[in-house]
């Protein structure tokens, strides 16, 4: 198994490396930053990798070098860390094919759970149907939802009431694992790459309520 950890601070690569050097079935190599990493990949080809992201949820512009790493999982499984107190899960979750998503409290057993899988083959597994967290309205919802529109223009937008709205806000952050809008936007500045329409390779939403105006929400 090959392992290629993200990470900015050496410290923190350090103590990872650690924990994988003794298992010899395991090929670790570590760089600083998202860019080395997309040009390590192509020659190293890593099964997982395992990266810090939390410096890159700070900005709500769309940032090619991070489009261009996501692009990775089509090859490798990806593990992203935050230093927060969320997702408030134990175990990673699945935000697209091959990419997960976990609090960075958790990074041991993450680790142990690589570690003990090393003696297994890991195909990477991607489906010409990208999985998709959200269904095509949470999506709409979502995407307005960010651009700070409130409840009863989202409602006004899509042909649905208020409550549904508020409903649909509450399955977002509770399938993502986080408890308030402030958390989620955190977090959607990473997970906005996957779908549409920051990603136009994303399934687009084929509710009728789809509206061609939020293509302007974009940022």
């Amino acid at each position: 198994m090959k392992i290629l950890i993200v990470e900015p601070c050496g410290f923190m690569r350090l103590g990872m490396f650690s924990l994988l050097i003794d298992h010899p079935q395991i090929d670790v190599m570590d760089v600083e930053d998202l860019a080395q990493s997309i040009d390590l990949a192509s020659d190293f080809n890593p099964d997982i990798i395992f990266v810090n992201m939390t410096s890159h949820c700070h900005y709500t512009d769309v940032d090619p070098v991070i489009n261009s790493f996501l692009n990775l999982r089509h090859t490798s499984t990806i593990y992203c860390y935050l230093d927060t107190s969320y997702p408030e899960s134990d175990e990673p979750v699945m935000v697209a094919d091959n990419f997960f998503i976990f609090k960075k409290q958790n990074i041991s057993s993450i680790l142990q759970q690589a570690i003990d899988l090393s003696g297994t083959p890991l195909p990477v597994k991607y489906s010409p149907v990208p999985f998709s967290l959200f269904s095509d309205q949470e999506i709409l919802v979502m995407n307005y939802w960010m651009a700070e529109m409130p409840n009863y223009r989202i409602a006004r937008k899509l042909n649905i009431s208020d409550r549904t709205v508020y409903v649909h806000k509450r399955h977002i952050t509770q399938k993502i694992k986080v408890r308030n809008r402030l958390e989620f936007c955190f977090i959607y500045n990473l997970i906005k790459y996957f779908y549409w329409p920051i990603n136009p390779l994303a399934i687009r939403p084929l509710s009728r309520q789809t509206k061609s105006d939020i293509l302007t929400l974009i940022r």
